[in-house]
């Protein structure tokens, strides 16, 4: 008798329909992130959902665990409204993109140059410590980190050409009301072109400004 209850509940339970609303959840999670970067979204659920699901002594409702990441290993989540039966099914969202990945091994201090990358597509939820993903960055970088031919490249293995630290002596260029005054000062963080930075005059003094290509700060007084 209880057998063939389980066969009528697993008979009227659409698997199928429940597994492809959780991965549209889970697909449209990952939008957001996906065109930001030009990149595409793949959602691979666990092989063993369907007879998990199958079980349930209801129809269930899909749904979203909180907390859950948006892309990388995640789940779904099956429930039924009027009976204590909830389970959660692992999935894998992959968030897939085209970054710079080095045609040959670079070691430190190597400068890119045009050929020494090319573009791949890569699961960035695979590398969560950050992946170079601006071909434009790459151009006159310096490798500050060996990386591998054929791998993404973390942001902390380059330098851009024009990237400034702590320390590093740049030209302020103070502007005010009818006058412009010239000074010298240091960098007080990294910074590089078009970012806000924050710069100590040689006279102690500290001013914000926008750094220039040029190793220019400039600041409105």
């Amino acid at each position: 008798m209880g057998s063939a209850r389980g066969a009528e509940s697993a008979s009227r339970v659409p698997v199928r329909e429940l597994l492809e609303q959780g991965r549209l959840l889970l697909e449209e999670r990952a939008a957001g992130s996906a065109a930001a970067l030009g990149g595409r979204v793949e959602v691979h659920i666990a092989e063993q959902a369907a007879a998990r699901v199958a079980d349930a002594p209801c129809v269930p409702m899909v749904f979203l665990p909180p907390g859950g990441r948006p892309t990388g290993k995640t789940s779904i989540g099956l429930r039924c409204a009027a009976q204590p039966w909830q389970i959660r099914v692992p999935a894998e969202v992959a968030l897939l993109v085209p970054v710079p990945v080095p045609t040959r091994p670079l070691g430190a201090g190597a400068v890119l140059r045009e050929g020494d990358w090319s573009l791949a597509e890569v699961n960035l939820a695979a590398w969560p410590r950050g992946v170079a993903t601006d071909p434009a960055q790459m151009e006159g970088a310096t490798v500050v980190r060996a990386v591998k031919a054929g791998e993404p490249i973390p942001p902390a293995s380059l330098q851009s050409r024009a990237h400034l630290g702590a320390g590093d002596p740049v030209q302020v260029i103070l502007n005010g009301a009818g006058f412009v005054i010239k000074a010298t000062g240091k960098m007080l963080h990294q910074a590089s072109p078009g970012q806000q930075a924050r710069v100590q005059l040689d006279s102690g003094r500290t001013v914000a400004g926008i750094l220039r290509d040029d190793r220019e700060i400039e600041v409105r007084l």
